[in-house]
């Protein structure tokens, strides 16, 4: 083989060794938000049938348009249509110093936050996760309806440690 083509074919084996050794998750989908995110409009997801012991995480990613350092999330977990458990979640979104956390190199960034740890999934059943903000300004009662600054809300399902 020419030392001009085995220059070239390298790089392209380098990149598709890390693909194929690169863990394949079981389920991760993001819904991206084109408008500020409505309190009153729930994100859903349906999982494809899973089978095992699995952790998930839900990912955030957020521009310099969202106001606060934290956010309050409602995840709402569904078997077969049944409710069977509501959590409600805070999460930091930046440091003291006002810094974004996550992960990103311009304004966007991202966030993997835990959900859940070693959850028993049947193929056999059928589930779906709503995922809600419950935001308010401090002193103020009534929440925030619209969202702004959340481009888009993920969740991933990865096989447990």
């Amino acid at each position: 083989m020419p030392k001009r083509m085995r220059n070239r074919l390298g790089p392209l084996v380098m990149v598709l060794l890390f693909w194929a050794c690169s863990p394949t998750l079981p389920y991760r989908h993001y819904i991206d938000l084109i408008t500020p995110w409505e309190a009153s409009a729930p994100l859903s997801f349906e999982l494809p049938p899973l089978n095992g012991n699995f952790d998930m995480y839900i990912h955030l990613r957020n521009d310099n348009h969202y106001l606060f350092s934290n956010i309050f999330l409602i995840a709402q977990w569904y078997q077969n249509d049944t409710l069977v458990a509501t959590d409600t979640l805070e999460y930091a979104m930046s440091a003291p110093d006002g810094s974004w956390l996550g992960k990103g190199f311009t304004e966007v960034k991202e966030s993997k936050l835990y959900w859940k740890e070693g959850v028993t999934l049947s193929d056999s059943l059928r589930y779906r996760v709503q995922i809600t903000h419950a935001l308010r300004a401090q002193g103020e009662v009534s929440g925030i309806e619209a969202l702004p600054g959340i481009l888009s809300v993920g969740l991933a399902v990865e096989n447990s440690k």
